[in-house]
């Protein structure tokens, strides 16, 4: 059986070092390391590839937040008075 450094066989840490690289710059050792493993592991390239897509797919989606239509608040004042009389008399 082919010796590999325990870094390259760990897939639970390069997932790990994939989504921190996501958020800040990784250590240059950790670089090294993940830039080791995914060259040997498909299925880690499989999930960075995976992880890249939906981060896109996030950042496309976030912005601000639809606005509730007056008849949803309406109806939802309304309940809210019926439930505080209810409260009041009881």
């Amino acid at each position: 059986m082919l010796f590999l450094p325990a870094f390259v066989r760990d897939c639970r840490t390069a997932t790990r070092l994939i989504e921190r690289r996501a958020d800040a710059a990784l250590a240059p050792g950790e670089r090294l390391r993940l830039w080791a493993h995914l060259h040997l592991c498909v299925y880690c390239r499989r999930y960075q590839a995976q992880s890249q897509l939906l981060a896109r797919l996030a950042r496309g989606l976030a912005g601000p937040p639809a606005p509730v239509p007056e008849a949803w608040l309406a109806r939802w004042r309304a309940q809210l008075a019926a439930a505080d009389e209810g409260t009041a008399r009881g």
